[in-house]
């Protein structure tokens, strides 16, 4: 159901005339940013790395893979961000930043509650860290929501 979600974000974002996105990014490099952060994209995530990389359409940006360059690097690379923040904070490592929720607030999958299909919620993190709130059931769930509300 995720992937299918997905799938229609994608479609929406093609009819819209594509937005200004990375583009697809090879298995080997995702791979590096999963061994990076210490865990596993959920496959609605995992795809959309592999498919688009990261990038925005109408203002809303969607963080992601840009490069390996994970040390220093700036937004929309989400990996990046997300080991800079884990530094910062004392960051959950099993949040991956995926937008920018405003007022200095995230939106973040939660890794920790990882369903049977892989698929785990995406969050609203303050900008702490310490409070959060779900979002969606899926980053495919979160990624039609949002560009629905744009296009």
């Amino acid at each position: 159901m995720s992937i299918e979600k997905y799938e229609q974000a994608r479609q929406l974002i093609e009819d819209a005339g594509g937005g200004d996105f990375e583009g697809a990014k090879p298995e080997t490099l995702v791979a590096r940013a999963e061994a990076a952060l210490g865990l596993t994209f959920p496959p609605s995530y995992r795809r959309f790395l592999l498919e688009m990389g990261c990038g925005d359409i109408n203002g809303l940006e969607v963080f992601g893979l840009i490069d390996d360059n994970f040390a220093n690097s700036t937004i929309p690379n989400g990996i990046w961000l997300t080991l800079h923040e884990r530094r910062r904070l004392d960051l959950d490592p099993a949040y991956v930043f995926v937008g920018d929720a405003g007022d200095g607030a995230y939106y973040a999958i939660d890794t920790s509650n990882s369903r049977q299909d892989g698929e785990a919620q995406v969050i609203w993190l303050s900008m702490d860290g310490s409070l959060n709130d779900n979002v969606a059931d899926s980053f495919g769930a979160f990624l039609l929501r949002q560009v629905q509300e744009i296009v």
